[in-house]
């Protein structure tokens, strides 16, 4: 069907749903006086069946379900596109992913489906971002071939998953710019194939989660020890009370553990920075004590609104803030995942709203590494404890009678 054939058909479409619409409200009339609004209705199932319809198969039947050899060619290359045993990702020239096969989705983990569209850097390390879109853009636009190492950050055991990964320039039926084709390897050898989807053992995901009852003793961790710092320093001064709290979050929960404080003019005041063992006296623990919170997005943004902040592997290098060499904290420090929650006072405490703010990260390299990126459940536990807090902040608590 021509394109004004199409669009006349359209108009026709529309019509016909108008009159339909004035017809149902025929139903509302005594039965004698229904007789011709049911002709009528006739006529139009008569309209929709004699021509609607043949226009539809007749568009159908242009548009072809493809059995031609150009169609059977192509869906022979996006199956081997999807089977091949080696991660293969399509790439705009900005590094935003557009396809990924099978084993691309399990090498990030996550579902294809919720990769497209998103910038391949923001599954990799903060550090080697702005490489992979330096490199993208040069093979985009001609430079020929790349090839680099790239480390993805790993649940588990391991730090870091290294893979070399090769760029090479192309252009897409039908498109007038280059598209880049990413294709990842394992350092000096190829990864095993795995059987094809439908066969066997389901696929899983790159990382496997760890068990539920882990996951469980996890949360509960959590919150014991944050409950047993808060009842230790009760009847200590909002600062001793957050230090205690960020002392047992980073115990528990995350590789750094950050508190800032309210005070009552508004401004924010950095009380506690609890490091990893090893890094207490390091760069990194030096320039998050002399950074002033108000100059950290998160921080300050949790401060004013009072949301809670859950990233998972930033794509703003900025959302951390900057040391005093204007590196940004997000890429120097590793981090992973973060989370930043609104410390908020009783009702009636006095004073803002918002007391204090604890920060949290999980870093590439740090102890609680392999822990991963912070889940739903852990928001949610932490949420429960910058409440608990909240109401040791209001005010020391009393011995019962």
């Amino acid at each position: 069907m021509a394109g004004e054939d199409w669009d006349e058909l359209g108009e026709d479409l529309r019509d016909f749903r108008a009159r339909i619409a004035e017809l149902e409200g025929a139903r509302g009339l005594a039965p004698d006086r229904r007789a011709p609004a049911l002709e009528a209705a006739l006529i139009e199932l008569r309209y929709a069946a004699d021509v609607l319809w043949p226009h539809y198969e007749e568009r159908a039947r242009r548009a072809g379900t493809g059995t031609g050899p150009g169609r059977r060619e192509e869906q022979l290359l996006r199956l081997l596109f999807q089977r091949l045993p080696l991660p293969v990702a399509l790439l705009d020239r900005d590094g935003t992913l557009r396809r990924l096969n099978q084993e691309a989705a399990r090498l990030l983990g996550v579902g294809a489906g919720y990769a497209a569209g998103r910038p391949l850097a923001s599954f990799l390390r903060p550090e080697d971002r702005a490489a992979l879109r330096t490199q993208a853009a040069a093979v985009a636009r001609g430079d020929g071939a790349r090839s680099t190492e790239v480390r993805l950050p790993a649940a588990g055991p391991a730090r870091d998953e290294r893979r070399q990964m090769t760029l090479v320039a192309l252009r897409p039926p039908g498109e007038t710019r280059n598209a880049v084709l990413a294709v990842f390897q394992a350092p000096g050898h190829l990864p095993a194939p795995r059987p094809p989807a439908g066969y066997g053992t389901p696929p899983g995901p790159a990382r496997p989660a760890p068990p539920a009852a882990e996951r469980e003793t996890l949360l509960l961790d959590i919150a014991d020890e944050v409950a047993t710092a808060l009842l230790t320093a009760r009847t200590g001064g909002p600062e001793e009370i957050l230090r205690a709290v960020t002392r047992a979050l980073r115990a528990t929960a995350a590789d750094w553990a950050i508190a800032d404080l309210v005070e009552d003019s508004g401004r924010l005041r950095r009380c506690a920075v609890a490091a990893p063992p090893g890094h207490e006296d390091g760069a990194v623990a030096a320039a998050l004590r002399a950074q002033d919170p108000a100059a950290c997005p998160v921080v300050a943004g949790a401060a004013v609104g009072g949301v809670v902040t859950v990233r998972v592997r930033p794509e703003d290098a900025d959302c951390l803030g900057r040391d005093g060499e204007d590196n940004a904290l997000v890429t120097r420090a590793g981090v992973v995942s973060l989370a930043c929650l609104p410390v908020r006072r009783p009702e009636g405490a006095g004073g803002p709203a918002v007391a204090a703010v604890l920060t949290l990260l999980r870093t590439a390299d740090g102890p609680g590494g392999g822990a991963g990126p912070f889940s739903m459940a852990e928001a949610g536990v932490l949420e429960r404890v910058a409440r608990h807090t909240g109401l040791a902040l209001g005010g020391p608590l009393r011995p019962p009678p």
